[in-house]
């Protein structure tokens, strides 16, 4: 019997060289060439559009109230995970809902009051503002590009101190 077992066991490790040597014959081959070159970068430059805001006056300043659950203000974000406030995208919100309401590209001048005695159970949002739309779309001239650039070199400082500029 120990000879049954002896066999076995040498058959065994014959048994396992010949897989590891059919695994260590294995050919792999790799070549990895590395070589100085011009990185090559294309640009694409498009003039911009500049159009203009028509105000809407047969409307005149709207006043807007749009009233929220709980649930909504959860989903919009303004109640975060982890229990802070972000009016941010309230805010967008209430723009998108007036912009719809009075079928008007955007909101000038809008301003918001939010108004709740426990975020839970909802609250209401007040728009107030100018309903106005886009008009005359048109590429930008060289005049134009003047203030492109301007916005371009400031920084997000340098943009607080400014004023609105008339032409």
């Amino acid at each position: 019997m120990n000879k049954k077992v002896l066999m076995a066991a040498l058959l065994s490790v014959v048994c396992a060289a010949g897989a590891m040597a059919q695994k260590t014959n294995q050919v792999i081959s790799l070549k990895e060439t590395q070589a100085r070159l011009l990185d090559v970068m294309s640009n694409a430059y498009v003039r911009p559009l500049t159009v203009e805001l028509k105000v809407d006056n047969s409307k005149g300043r709207i006043r807007d109230k749009w009233e929220l659950t709980g649930a909504e203000l959860i989903d919009l974000g303004v109640i975060t995970a982890n229990g802070t406030i972000d009016l941010s995208n309230l805010r967008s919100y209430g723009v998108y809902k007036s912009a719809e309401k009075h079928n008007c590209d955007v909101i000038v001048a809008a301003t918001f009051n939010f108004e709740t005695a426990d975020l839970k159970n909802g609250g209401v949002l007040e728009v107030v503002g100018f309903p106005a739309n886009f008009i005359n779309w048109k590429t930008a001239e060289d005049s134009d590009l003047e203030w492109i650039r301007m916005e371009k070199v400031q920084t997000t400082s340098e943009r607080d101190k400014l004023n609105a500029i008339v032409k």
